[in-house]
């Protein structure tokens, strides 16, 4: 909506569920992921397609080959950049559907995540670098930093110009519910892993051709799109007091 670009952020002023409970966050991630799932993809498609496929022609004129610590380090630094602008689009058209009860136009929910872009990879990199370096001494600091900053990408996507230190307030917000965190993001991190194992090493072609394998990655990214959902629920249901069903 216009009062969104004119504010500054994405207001809230709609009832929704507390989040208490890891099962039914997740029930309710995947009602959402799926009744939207024509804008989840076309959010998702009409960046990552391009853009995945710009990276592997890159990769062929440099001569990178698909395995290796090289094709891994440009494949990451793409989705980075991708995410940076996809997420805060879809968080803005389906705050929209729960506000309206129908999503935001594809173009007006790019408008957002555009404007929305360089702040987002700003604080993705920070996630990204603090991650990294806890994940270096233990596998477990790695997890509880996850935990702790999973709501970066929704608050620059909802509280936009309100929010400078994106980091603390998600850190604030994670406080006292990691657990619920960790249960609901356990599940996403398996469902990820075995997604990234049937496509790419167990359909024929994928590793064999730059464009299949770009399509592949797209197609990884949009099923990644329901973790994405499932953070935004978490963020709603945790600043958000009042109580409703979210409508399918």
């Amino acid at each position: 909506m216009d009062r969104d670009f004119r504010k500054g952020h994405i207001e809230i002023d709609f009832p929704t569920e507390p989040f208490d409970s890891p099962l039914a966050l997740l029930r309710d991630s995947i009602r959402v992921f799926y009744s939207d799932l024509p804008f989840l993809a076309a959010a998702t498609l009409v960046i990552y397609l391009p853009g995945k496929l710009a990276t592997q022609f890159l990769c062929y004129l440099l001569d990178i080959p698909f395995a290796g610590v090289l094709s891994y380090f440009v494949l990451a630094i793409g989705d980075v950049l991708l995410s940076a602008l996809v997420v805060p689009a879809i968080v803005y058209g389906l705050v929209q559907r729960f506000r309206t009860g129908r999503a935001a136009t594809l173009g007006e929910s790019l408008r957002w995540g555009r404007r929305q872009w360089i702040k987002t990879l700003a604080n993705k990199l920070k996630v990204e670098i603090t991650i990294t370096l806890w994940g270096a001494l233990l596998v477990i600091p790695g997890v509880v930093a996850m935990m702790r900053l999973i709501f970066v990408d929704v608050i620059v996507a909802v509280e936009a110009d309100l929010e400078h230190d994106v980091l603390g307030r998600s850190k604030k917000l994670a406080q006292g519910r990691r657990w619920r965190i960790f249960f609901v993001l356990l599940p996403m991190l398996i469902l990820d892993l075995a997604a990234m194992f049937l496509v790419l090493d167990r359909v024929r072609g994928v590793t064999e051709s730059r464009v299949a394998f770009a399509i592949a990655d797209s197609v990884l990214a949009l099923g990644g799109q329901l973790a994405t959902v499932a953070a935004l629920l978490m963020y709603l249901g945790t600043v958000q007091k009042r109580v409703t069903k979210l409508k399918p």
